[in-house]
């Protein structure tokens, strides 16, 4: 059971990518403004819903130290958002997806500058394997004029998300997980509305009203599918083998490739040409992410989800 729920995953995940490059390309003036619309869309996806659960749900009241944990990892996540964002709209979505694999290499190096833990011989083999493929990403990138700027600001991002997700390790010991999911997302949603309180961002929205109003449903969708994602991610991990559920997630750029190809054929005009380009080395970095990401998280008790 575990392996259809890790199997999952990586379709939505994929399918979100997908779809975030669209809007990005199609819909929004700004590549920033999706972590405005994402915002929204979580109130509605789980806030909205959330009074209707109320008497199935358990909480726990978070200390101080706790609830500025939770709130401070939910806007760590939400910049992290902002620069994916703005890497859509310089280089193709799976390549951009693939990047996000740099998180497994970086958290362990984060652990041992932080807390002084130990790295075992595989570990060091394993983000060897992640930082050859990601810089050979970077060259199979066709965008040669700003794919340099597409692999820092994803450096930066995944940075973000590895302190987000030490932040979130702490938080999940101390509050049960619908808690702590829901404190993330407070901070996630603050950390994508305040922008709102800058004049020139709210011209900026204005100006993209129509666009953003008429594709109002299909930022919802795509908030959904993400949640779904999210959850199968988690049920994989706590039915299986973080290891190997860790590995499998690294094929969602392999995921957004294919969509991206599908796309291509059957529409003529959705997808990214882009993705053509020695779309068979592309599939080859992919598949030593896994093994990287597999030999990192030998010794990790569980892997963040990208």
């Amino acid at each position: 059971m575990w392996l259809a729920f890790a199997l999952l995953a990586p379709l939505f995940f994929a399918a979100v990518h997908t779809i975030d490059a669209y809007c990005v390309e199609e819909l929004l003036n700004k590549p920033w403004m999706g972590a405005i619309t994402s915002s929204i869309a979580t109130i509605v996806v789980i806030f909205v819903p959330l009074p209707y659960l109320l008497p199935f749900i358990e909480f726990d009241i978070p200390s101080t130290h706790i609830l500025f944990l939770g709130l401070t990892a939910g806007l760590l996540i939400q910049l992290s958002q902002i620069l994916y964002f703005q890497s859509l709209s310089y280089s193709e979505a799976g390549i951009v997806a693939a990047y996000w694999n740099m998180i497994p290499a970086i958290l362990p190096a984060l652990s041992f500058v932080l807390f002084g833990h130990v790295l075992a011989t595989q570990q060091y083999i394993g983000i060897a394997l992640l930082i050859f493929a990601s810089t050979y990403m970077l060259i199979l990138d066709s965008t040669l004029r700003s794919r340099i700027h597409t692999f820092l600001l994803m450096l930066a991002a995944c940075l973000f998300q590895a302190f987000a997700y030490l932040a979130q390790d702490v938080v999940f010991e101390q509050i049960n997980f619908v808690s702590g999911f829901l404190l993330l997302s407070i901070g996630l949603i603050a950390g994508g509305l305040l922008p709102l309180a800058l004049q020139h961002v709210r011209r900026e929205i204005s100006s993209n009203r129509k666009k953003i109003l008429l594709a109002g449903k299909l930022f919802v969708l795509v908030e959904f599918i993400n949640v779904i994602a999210l959850i199968c991610a988690q049920r994989a991990i706590s039915l299986g083998d973080p290891s190997l559920v860790a590995a499998i997630e690294t094929t969602i750029p392999a995921f957004t490739f294919i969509n991206t190809l599908l796309l291509l054929a059957y529409t003529k005009t959705l997808g990214d040409p882009r993705t053509k380009h020695k779309i068979h080395w592309k599939f080859g970095c992919i598949a030593l992410m896994a093994i990287g990401v597999f030999l990192v998280s030998q010794t990790t008790s569980a892997l963040p989800s990208v």
